[in-house]
């Protein structure tokens, strides 16, 4: 068990900073084909992993370091774009209000919408404390994973499945 703990984390922290690995699919593809293993043990797993690569974008946006050439050209270009205006008014809104900020932070966790990367960066920008930052964003995560990882078991205990 403790191998399928430390891969999902794995692939969960690789899955934050290259979207390719996508730890959703990873995730329900493991609990689906291998038996006798904690889906919530292998959420709260993932949740952890990815939150661990998170954090690199909540110090990039703090200004701790840079996200490189190739990723500052393409922050640059897209200030101009549609999410623009919107991004704007999240940093203002929440320089203003941070317990706001951590609200919208904890939604985008859950859902995925906004984009959680995005917010994470736009969070370290907009001074949120790292503390509260990894706490909403770290339960919001718990959340969203524990929810993907049920999901096989209810399915299977439908009738019309089982």
């Amino acid at each position: 068990m403790i191998g399928w703990l430390l891969a999902t984390a794995g692939t969960a922290l690789l899955g934050s900073v290259f979207p390719l690995a996508n730890i959703e699919l990873y995730l329900v593809g493991v609990l689906t084909t291998v038996d006798g293993l904690n889906w919530w043990a292998l959420a709260l797993a993932a949740a952890a992993g990815q939150m661990t690569g998170k954090t690199l974008f909540y110090l990039a946006g703090r200004g701790g370091f840079s996200l490189g050439t190739r990723l500052g050209r393409m922050a640059e270009a897209r200030k101009g774009g549609r999410w623009a205006a919107w991004l704007e008014k999240f940093h203002a809104r929440t320089e203003q209000h941070p317990w706001w900020g951590l609200g919208v932070l904890f939604v985008s966790a859950v859902a995925s919408f906004p984009p959680f990367t995005v917010l994470c960066f736009l969070s370290g920008a907009a001074g949120l404390p790292l503390l509260g930052f990894l706490g909403v964003s770290l339960a919001g995560r718990a959340i969203h994973f524990l929810v993907l990882a049920a999901a096989p078991e209810i399915i299977h205990q439908l009738p019309f499945f089982g």
